[in-house]
Order: structure tokens, then sequence, then C-alpha cells
């Protein structure tokens, strides 16, 4: 039985199909959701670079940006699957995807891994690579995969 699932996401329309599936594994087996959000920085920007957010105001890092901005995308994704009656929480990180993906894993103890997958093939597999695909090879419990072809 599932007690704790994690569902990365990315914020794509494969992503909300994905956790709206494992919204319903949850329900069933009364699990709690993990919703975690990977943003990885572009290389020639440090975490300590600055930026000027949209709302105004004053600089902050790079870091501080992608993680409240992260953060605000998941608050509201976890109120409404909370709406549904499931127990979700978030969690923002900044790194590899996939590295982060099986760190959170470990540290929220989940029993199952459910997350999108857009079903690349030939060169868009090879050049974008998949990390789903790192996930399902490395992971130490089941991964879920939800195929979305997006037009």
């Amino acid at each position: 039985m599932w007690k704790t699932i994690l569902v990365p996401h990315d914020f794509s329309s494969c992503a909300n199909q994905a956790s709206a599936l494992a919204r319903d594994v949850a329900k069933i087996h009364g699990a709690r959701l993990v919703l975690l959000h990977v943003a990885e920085l572009p290389a020639m920007l440090g975490p300590t670079a600055t930026v000027v957010p949209d709302e105004g105001g004053a600089p902050i890092s790079v870091r501080d940006y992608a993680l409240r901005s992260s953060e605000a995308r998941l608050d509201d994704l976890a109120a409404r699957l909370r709406v549904d009656g499931v127990e979700v929480s978030t969690v923002a990180a900044l790194g590899n995807a996939a590295t982060e993906i099986a760190d959170c894993a470990t540290r929220e103890q989940v029993d199952l891994i459910v997350m999108g997958t857009n079903g690349r093939t030939g060169l868009a597999h090879v050049v974008l690579g998949s990390v789903t695909e790192r996930v399902v090879r490395h992971s130490t419990v089941p991964v879920l995969t939800v195929r979305v072809t997006e037009a």
C-alpha cells in the first residue's frame, strides 16, 4: 500500500495529468502527495546573480527568485489538490532534476513516484534526454509514468 507519493512537476500539461492520476491513487490508498519542482538555473547565471522581480521591488538573487516562483506555483497546485481531499506538501529545489527527485524520494520516504513523460524518440530524445527515463532507471521505488503526447 502506498502512503507517500512523489509527483515531480515542471508545470506542463503533461505533469498536470500525472498529478491528477497521483491524486486519484492517493485518494484510493489514503496517501499523502509530495509535489516537487526542480528549477535548473542557466549555466551562465550563478545563484548569486540578481534580478528585479516582475512585480517590482528590490533586486533579489536568481536563486531566491527561482525558489519563490516555484513555491508560489506549487502552492497553487497543492491548493487545488487539497480541495479534492488529498493531503499535499510541496518542495521547491534547485539543481539537476533527476538527482533532486531521487534525493526528495529518499528524504520524504516515498513509496511511489508518479511523473509525466512526453514520450520523445529519435533525435529529440537524444538531444533533450529524459528526466523521467533517468528516474526510472535509478529509482529504488516504483515509478508510474504517464505518457502524454503534446501537440
